[in-house]
């Protein structure tokens, strides 16, 4: 690929310092994904619509698990997102990586983060951070598959706080040295806003599962492009649940209701959306001229 290329000689040497030194890369979150109809959505009645389907998730999940269904639906976070990279070329994103931008309450918080089906190869690839406050992690997202029940993609990243205003490709070195080394992409190489797009993300949750060892939080994702009017439909819309363990240490029991909860939500065939695109694709594909 024309200007970007990973020397993998270097990945041994810095994958040792990372957090995730080991033979073993630990899954410390998983999250179950379903892409929702957003037509079933409207900002002007968005707390009625998702407290409709969670009205239909705690049921189908109950009874499937045996297991409760608790909280209450609460607005968590109203935040703006972008994603940055090179427009003509799209380097990152032919490489497994997204570079997002999240602001709430006027603060940045960036992410790096690389994807791949295999864990292993997702757990070497370096995107460790020296800025105070870097969080790293190793997760599995598991959507529906098309030939199995469930397809899992690994994710390593790292999100930080930011102050920098991102343009170029040295707001990414500037907070992740490991990529810069590894990598061969020009400081001064400029940064869009991928398909010239910013979105408006409102996120409800408090709702848990009761999985025995984890409780898994039920959260619907809701994206609108901005700026946001009283009619508006989001663009696109997610309900997911996630639980973390630090240890990495999941039970068979946790792991097989997850998935029956997994396959309950499923069962919501009216909500659901099966040609929907991930939200990381969607934004990639919503101008199709911008990587060519």
């Amino acid at each position: 690929m024309q200007g970007l290329r990973h020397d993998s000689s270097l990945v041994c040497c810095c994958i040792f310092f990372t957090s995730f030194a080991g033979a073993d890369p630990q899954i410390v979150s998983r999250e179950y994904k379903m892409m929702l109809d957003a037509a079933k959505f409207s900002y002007s009645s968005e707390y009625d619509d998702v407290q409709e389907l969670i009205d239909l998730v705690k049921p189908s999940i109950e009874q499937a698990l045996n297991r409760n269904v608790t909280g209450s639906l609460q607005l968590a976070e109203q935040r703006m997102v972008r994603f940055y990279d090179v427009a003509g070329r799209c380097d990152l994103n032919r490489a497994g990586y997204s570079f997002r931008e999240r602001i709430d309450n006027n603060l940045s918080e960036i992410t790096l983060k690389f994807r791949s089906p295999d864990r292993y190869i997702a757990y070497f690839e370096d995107v460790s951070s020296l800025t105070s406050g870097a969080e790293t992690k190793l997760e599995a997202d598991i959507g529906k598959g098309t030939e199995n029940p469930v397809k899992i993609i690994y994710g390593h990243s790292t999100k930080v706080p930011n102050t920098r205003t991102i343009n170029k490709v040295d707001d990414i070195h500037a907070h992740f040295p490991g990529f810069k080394n590894n990598y061969s992409l020009d400081d001064n190489l400029s940064l869009s806003l991928v398909g010239n797009l910013i979105i408006r993300e409102r996120v409800y949750n408090n709702v848990f599962i009761d999985l025995g060892q984890f409780d898994a939080e039920i959260s619907v994702s809701l994206w609108y492009a901005n700026p946001l009017s009283h009619t508006d439909v989001p663009l696109i819309a997610e309900l997911s649940f996630k639980y973390k363990d630090s240890s990495a240490n999941d039970t068979r029991k946790v792991v097989n209701r997850a998935l029956e909860a997994f396959s309950a939500i499923q069962g919501l065939t009216s909500w659901a959306d099966s040609a929907a695109l991930t939200k990381t694709r969607f934004v990639y594909q919503y101008d199709s001229s911008f990587c060519n």
